[in-house]
């Protein structure tokens, strides 16, 4: 889910959340904003309340502004980093006798089991704890609907003043207003836990380049004789009512995502212009790339195909969301088609171009992004390992003239002997859990992200290997361990570089798999696709014992520029 268990942010919140609770009155009868505002049936920010409206909230608490959506008829999803928060969300929802998807998670890297698009996307004074706060942005705006609306209130720049009483004039001292202010908070053991604000300029156009357009920015004033009646109060905040009637500590954004504008497209024309400038680099080592990437290929003896972009049943997969394209989809991956070509004999077949995946947008992700696949008829897993470690060395080499890279500070020896570690090893190694107990209390995803990813593909490359069936859909089951697979992904300084298997070309077996994500699907609310029967009826036919692999092609760039952002390589 994105979040570490051993955050300051997460430990802060965890502490505080019984004493919190306890001493803040938050209404669940009007939408708070800030603390001492008033809400909005005075603000009136939001956009019309209708029944079945869904509405995501970030940094949730309590999860009162949902319980008051939930209460007009919205269909409400909370995500927060704290445990004991959701919990007590969870009674708040039980108390005023609504329903409220809660689920815990970061703001930097959200949960699966979130829903395509939002009418309503909503955060209050939580940004100011999201550990990478473009990243956060960048999810936040990802699940705003075509014509949806993000309201969003977070601690304003000037609360990082400190506040003077000079001869009798009080007023409040900045020494930077641009930059981003700190505020720390001591936990337990020396920990120290951060909240930052942001220049209200900055932010709005970090909002602006993620395809927004900012209606509202408010600065909202508390009023000394109605903070009382204030949908967000509490003793220690009206102590403070002095300063907040003079300096304003919360700023309000309102924006909304244009009918015509995807998710991550950028609108100024000055700012693209600028930023393809900045990119010639990587554009040209993305261009070497490519051309080692053929060259490679065409010496084994690979038939370069293309196939379609635009599908009436994209693959169904448990936490993959395709992008809509009127009655079809747009690919999440060509694996599909390009398995009914091994079906009709192609023995050696890659294909290098564009895929797409709804709501995926931060530092590795992008909603639009190259993927390069291959497969091997008469191969399996080991097989196309081999290609690998032999296609990503030339690649290196073409590209940088040399088998070492600089990534994310350290040195990345693509030429030495590769690790492997099975993903058993690697949950007892780094997660403090076996992966069959990871499983059982469903935290495999999560215990592989915080736990075991950041380990793997230090100073060299490393395979992660013997995937659990219960979590690969696609592959061959090992002989003789039927739960776990013939899979295996390849990471570079903790990042997921590739991912590979044996092909699972047992039909029944597919179609059973296919019906187990598509229920997945269904319990958490989110789009079942058509099972592709053109695929089934392939292997139906039969294909015979083949391999293949995925690489996200945006990420092999990044690792031969030694650039630690997608966004700043890819022309979007």
């Amino acid at each position: 889910m994105g979040k570490s268990k051993d955050s300051a942010n997460v430990r802060y919140w965890e502490s505080i959340s019984a004493k919190y609770s306890r001493e803040t009155r938050i209404s669940t009868e009007d939408f708070h904003y800030g603390p001492l505002l008033p809400g909005d049936s005075e603000l009136k920010l939001l956009p019309e309340i209708v029944p079945g409206m869904t509405c995501l909230e970030l940094g949730c608490g309590g999860a009162q502004n949902s319980i008051f959506l939930a209460k007009q008829g919205a269909v409400c999803t909370g995500v927060d980093i704290s445990s004991r928060q959701l919990s007590w969300a969870e009674s708040l929802c039980k108390r005023e006798g609504v329903q409220v998807k809660l689920l815990e998670g970061d703001m930097s890297s959200l949960p699966a089991g979130l829903a395509h698009g939002y009418d309503l996307v909503h955060s209050c004074h939580a940004l100011s704890f999201a550990e990478d706060v473009e990243s956060a942005l960048s999810q936040m705006c990802s699940f705003v609907r075509p014509g949806g609306w993000l309201v969003l209130s977070t601690s304003h720049p000037m609360t990082r003043g400190e506040w003077l009483d000079l001869d009798g004039e009080a007023g409040i001292w900045i020494g930077d207003y641009y930059g981003v202010g700190s505020e720390e908070r001591r936990i337990g053991g020396g920990d120290v836990a951060e909240s930052r604000s942001y220049g209200v300029g900055w932010l709005s156009e970090q909002l602006i380049s993620r395809g927004m357009q900012v209606c509202r920015v408010l600065e909202p004033r508390v009023d000394a004789s109605r903070c009382d009646s204030s949908p967000y109060w509490s003793r220690g905040w009206k102590e403070h009512l002095p300063e907040l009637e003079k300096i304003p500590y919360t700023v309000i954004y309102v924006a909304r995502r244009p009918e015509n504008v995807l998710a991550g497209s950028a609108t100024s024309d000055a700012a693209s212009t600028a930023s393809l400038r900045s990119m010639r680099k990587s554009m040209e080592i993305r261009a070497k790339l490519m051309r080692a990437t053929r060259e490679f290929f065409d010496g084994l003896g690979f038939m370069e195909v293309v196939s379609p972009v635009r599908l009436p049943a994209p693959a169904l997969e448990d936490y993959i969301d395709a992008e809509p394209s009127g009655s079809h989809w747009l690919r999440t991956s060509p694996e599909l088609h390009m398995k009914r070509l091994l079906a009709a004999g192609y023995e050696r077949i890659y294909q290098l171009g564009p895929c797409f995946r709804y709501g995926e947008l931060g530092r590795r992700h992008l909603p639009e992004f190259q993927m390069l696949e291959w497969y091997r008829l008469g191969g399996g897993w080991r097989d196309v390992q081999a290609d690998a470690v032999e296609l990503i060395r030339s690649c290196i080499q073409a590209a940088r003239g040399t088998m070492s890279v600089e990534f994310r500070g350290e040195t990345i020896d693509f030429g030495a002997e590769w690790d492997q570690i099975t993903v058993d090893e690697a949950f007892e190694k780094y997660a403090g859990i076996s992966l069959d107990q990871a499983i059982e209390q469903g935290e495999f995803e999560e215990r592989l992200c915080e736990s075991v990813e950041p380990n793997l593909g230090h100073g060299k490359p490393t395979f992660l290997t013997e995937y659990p069936l219960a979590c690969s859909g696609l592959s061959q089951e090992i002989p003789g361990r039927p739960d776990r697979v013939e899979r295996w992904e390849v990471y570079v300084a903790g990042l997921e570089l590739g991912n590979a298997c044996t092909e699972l070309v047992d039909v029944a077996e597919q179609r059973r798999r296919f019906q187990a994500t598509a229920e997945l699907r269904g319990r958490e609310g989110r789009q079942v696709y058509p099972v592709d029967e053109a695929f089934m009826a392939a292997l139906e036919e039969g294909i015979p014992r083949a391999a293949g692999v995925a690489i996200g092609f945006d990420r092999l760039v990044m690792i031969a520029t030694g650039i630690d952002d997608i966004r700043r390589i890819a022309f979007q």
